[in-house]
C-alpha cells in the first residue's frame, strides 16, 4: 500500500503544480500543433492528390494513427532515462536509494505525474477537434475499441518506462547515456509510426514494428487499423512478452547498480 500512496501523492502533487503553472501545457500544445497539426495537413494534401488512397489506406486511418503517436509522446515517458542519468551524475541516487521506497517506482511515478495533465487535456481537446475535422473511422466506433485501446496504451506505457529505464541505468557504467538514448529514441520514433503511419510501412519495416520492443511501445498507433479487432490479442501478447523481458533486464541492472553504489558509496 505504501507504493500506491507514494504514487498517488507524487502524481497528485505534480498535477496540481501543472494546473497552477500551465507553462508545460502551453509548450506541449504548441509542440502538437507545430508537429502533428502541420503533418496532418501535409498528409491530407498528399492523400488528396493520390485519389484518397495510398497503399490501401485512406487518410482518416493514417491521420488517427499519427495523432495517437503524438498524443502518447506528450507523456514524455522517455525522459526517465535522462532523469536517472542526472541522479547518478549528481550523486542524488545515493540519497534516494536509502529511502524506504523503490527508486525506480518513484522515478516512474514522477515521470507520469509530470506529463499526465498535459496529456489528458490535449488528448481530449484534440480528439474533439480531429473528430469534427475528419470524423471517426469505423474501427473506433465498435465496442472493443475503447477497452483494447486502453489496455494497449497501459502496456505501451509500462514498456516505455522499462525500455528507457534500462537506458538510464547504463549511467552507472558509462558517463553519458545520451548516444544510446538517441539510438533507442529514433528507433521508437520510426517504428512507432511518428511521421510515416505504420499502415504505409514497407514489409520489412512493418515486421520490425510488430516484433521489436521499440514498435511495441507504440501499438496505440495500430488501434485504428481495420485488422485491429483480429490482431489486438497478438499485439498485446507481444507487449506483455517484451514487458517481461525488459522487466527482468531492468531488475538485474538495478540490483547490480545498487551493489555498485553500496561498494563505492559506502
Amino acid at each position: 500500500m505504501s507504493g500506491i500512496r507514494i504514487a498517488r501523492k507524487i502524481i497528485s502533487t505534480l498535477v496540481k503544480d501543472r494546473i497552477h503553472y500551465p507553462a508545460r501545457l502551453i509548450i506541449d500544445t504548441f509542440a502538437v500543433i507545430a508537429r502533428c497539426g502541420l503533418l496532418l495537413i501535409l498528409y491530407a494534401h498528399v492523400f488528396r492528390i493520390n485519389g484518397g488512397v495510398i497503399n490501401g489506406t485512406t487518410f482518416i486511418f493514417a491521420a488517427w494513427s499519427i495523432f495517437f503517436y503524438f498524443s502518447f509522446s506528450i507523456l514524455r515517458l522517455r525522459d526517465i532515462s535522462r532523469a536517472i542519468m542526472q541522479d547518478v551524475q549528481s550523486g542524488t541516487i545515493e540519497m534516494l536509494l536509502s529511502k524506504p521506497f523503490s527508486y525506480l517506482w518513484y522515478r516512474a511515478c514522477w515521470q507520469i505525474g509530470s506529463g499526465i495533465y498535459s496529456f489528458i487535456t490535449i488528448f481530449v481537446v484534440a480528439t474533439i477537434i480531429l473528430g469534427f475535422w475528419i470524423g471517426f473511422p469505423s474501427t473506433m466506433l465498435v465496442g472493443v475499441f475503447i477497452p483494447t485501446f486502453t489496455l494497449t496504451f497501459l502496456c505501451g506505457s509500462v514498456l516505455s518506462l522499462l525500455v528507457y529505464s534500462a537506458v538510464g541505468l547504463l549511467a552507472f557504467w558509462m558517463e553519458d547515456v545520451n548516444p544510446v538514448f538517441w539510438v533507442v529514441d529514433k528507433a521508437v520514433m520510426i517504428l512507432g509510426g511518428s511521421y510515416l503511419p505504420v499502415a504505409l510501412f514497407p514489409p520489412l519495416m512493418f515486421k520490425l514494428a510488430l516484433y521489436s520492443p521499440f514498435g511495441a511501445t507504440l501499438f496505440v498507433s495500430h488501434t485504428v487499423s481495420p485488422s485491429w479487432q483480429t490482431t489486438w490479442t497478438t499485439l498485446v501478447g507481444a507487449q506483455l512478452f517484451w514487458i517481461a523481458i525488459f522487466g527482468l533486464v531492468v531488475y538485474c541492472m538495478f540490483e547490480r547498480a545498487r551493489r555498485k553504489v553500496s561498494i563505492n558509496g559506502g
